[in-house]
């Protein structure tokens, strides 16, 4: 069978959630995966060092193959410098996913958040749906629902199989919006008052789990295009609403599947939301034990590390260390010229 997928995934902490990520992936899916993209980010929560290392030692006895990313910046979800995006390479891989999007050679690219535990294979579904209809960019779960004053938490206008028949008008989306307590209400409303309307501000294909067409994407996209990459904000209610919303109203067309059919998002964090582990450090610590725990208890490769893994970490972190000294010291050298 010729593997037509590769995946990526963004390791910002919970390296043992990630190894049941990558882990129960590949249990249901490895038949269509060639390569996993690991962008691993220079900052990491609660000072949880040394999660790529611990990764990779997992899995060092299988097959799977691993391209390892270390973008250059860490960029808040917010990303709007269009021109920088466009010229400047290593800014622009060091959006979400970006570098993988770029990368891979093969037809799809699978994007996942890190704390997800698959239980069928979804990659295979979509996969089909993709063989009966190529010109989709991309499948996944369509819309932010629980923030969106028309879904079925709020005003039951829309769903995420209905969003093509629901347009309001610019008046009717703001009126709506102002009516109901959403999450993002304010922001919401500026970015209907900027001219995106319709799809509504919360509205996108959710990046904890995706497959995106890579020729449909590239072609579309920055540095080639003129949308805004998939992985960034620009100027929108969230990661990927701006890129969403630009390619729905320029025709090209995303399919809705439940991914609770394949998956459950933050398995070990009670709180249902992955976000929420990285401002409380005590549900953090807890989410990566319950998941250390899991891989203990289901698979004979237990989630035990030697010595190896703690230089390599300790060498990291003596390496940030370092960088961090030398650009502070390069700053205060810069405000000394200044001064003089």
């Amino acid at each position: 069978m010729t593997k037509r997928v590769d995946v990526a995934v963004i390791i910002y902490g919970k390296p043992y959630n990630t190894i049941v990520a990558i882990k129960t992936l590949l249990d249901q899916s490895r038949q269509h995966i060639d390569k996993i993209y690991l962008s691993y980010e220079y900052q990491q929560p609660h000072n949880d060092w040394g999660g790529l290392h611990k990764i990779i030692d997992y899995f060092k006895e299988d097959p799977v193959e691993f391209v390892i990313h270390r973008p250059t910046y860490f960029l808040a979800p917010d990303t709007h410098d269009v021109e920088r995006t466009r010229t400047d390479e290593r800014y622009r891989q060091s959006i979400m996913f970006q570098y993988a999007l770029e990368k891979t050679d093969k037809p799809y690219l699978c994007v996942i958040h890190n704390d997800l535990l698959f239980h069928r294979d979804m990659i295979g579904d979509m996969l089909a749906i993709y063989d009966r209809d190529p010109g989709l960019t991309g499948i996944g779960s369509i819309g932010q629902c629980w923030s969106c004053p028309a879904s079925m938490f709020y005003t039951k206008r829309c769903t995420s199989t209905t969003m093509r028949q629901y347009v309001p008008s610019k008046q009717e989306a703001i009126a709506l919006h102002r009516d109901n307590n959403t999450l993002r209400k304010a922001l919401d409303i500026e970015v209907i008052e900027s001219g995106r309307v319709h799809p509504l501000p919360e509205c996108r294909l959710n990046e904890y789990c995706a497959l995106i067409n890579i020729d449909i994407y590239r072609a579309n996209t920055l540095p080639i295009g003129d949308v805004g990459c998939y992985g960034g904000g620009w100027r929108g209610a969230d990661m990927a609403t701006v890129f969403f919303h630009d390619m729905f109203n320029r025709g090209f067309r995303f399919q809705h599947i439940v991914l609770e059919e394949y998956l459950t998002h933050a398995a070990f964090d009670d709180s249902g939301s992955g976000s929420a582990a990285y401002g409380k450090a005590e549900r953090y610590w807890l989410s990566e034990q319950h998941a250390r725990e899991y891989i203990d208890a289901t698979y004979p490769r237990k989630a035990k590390f030697g010595a190896n893994v703690w230089l390599s970490t300790k060498w990291d972190y003596a390496k940030r260390n370092a960088w961090l000294m030398a650009i502070h010291t390069v700053g205060f050298a810069k405000r000394l010229v200044g001064r003089s």
